[in-house]
This record gives structure tokens, sequence and C-alpha cells, in this order.
């Protein structure tokens, strides 16, 4: 689980949700939401779905993050591999790369894909 902090402009990975005490996290109605409290305020934050998919270098891709991609084709005068990079995301019926849902690609992700940033710590990195 990862959680990012819109007001602070922090990302909080598992660990820290759990050891810190101005962190909570709650299952309400089915979904977690997770907390940074401050001064008896509550602020929710923004909660990263894992996919539980690694990327090619065994790192854990999570809702959010922006994948380098390569590019799947070959021309008689471009033999090198070029890449693109996409948005991973969770919509209502399952994760999507580039807005493409992901069917039978999970094991293209973990072999051919690599982890670059995120959109909330690193938007420049998003190909418009």
């Amino acid at each position: 689980m990862k959680a990012w902090d819109e007001e602070l402009k922090l990302m909080y990975d598992g660990d820290e949700i759990e050891s810190r005490d101005d962190l909570q996290a709650y299952l309400s109605y089915g979904e977690l939401v997770i907390f940074r409290i401050t001064n008896g305020e509550y602020t929710q934050l923004t909660n990263l779905q894992c996919t539980g998919l690694p990327d090619k270098n065994g790192k854990v891709i999570y809702d959010g993050d922006i994948l380098q991609v390569p590019d799947l084709y070959e021309t008689p005068e471009n033999t090198s591999t070029t890449y693109h990079t996409d948005v991973i995301d969770f919509e209502e019926y399952g994760w999507r790369l580039g807005g493409s849902q992901l069917c039978e690609d999970y094991q293209y992700i973990s072999y051919e894909c690599e982890v670059v940033g995120n959109i909330y710590e690193n938007p420049e990195l998003i190909e418009v």
C-alpha cells in the first residue's frame, strides 16, 4: 500500500503508514481510507492500489505509476528499441495502461516495462 498526501506533496509507503502515529488507515464500506492527523484534524490521503505486478527490475507497480514502455514495432530503417511512457491506472473494470485495458499483457509488463515515476511526484514524465 502507498498513499499520496496532496497538501504536503509526500508519498508514504506501507511501512510508514503502519508505523507513524500521525497516519491512520481504516476500512470504510469495503474501501481502504488513509488519513494524516495533524492537531486533531484529519486529512484524507490518496490511496494507491498495488497492481501485484513487478516491473522488469522487480519494483512493485502501483496505481498512478508511469511506466517506460517499449514500442513494439521495427522497420527496416530502425531496428533499435524506442520507448514511450504510459500511466497505469485502475478503472471500474480493471487495470489499464495508457488507456488500453490489460487483459493478458501482465507478463509483458513484468518483462519489458520499467517504473520511471508516478503522476504525483513526476507529472512531467507523462507524454502528451
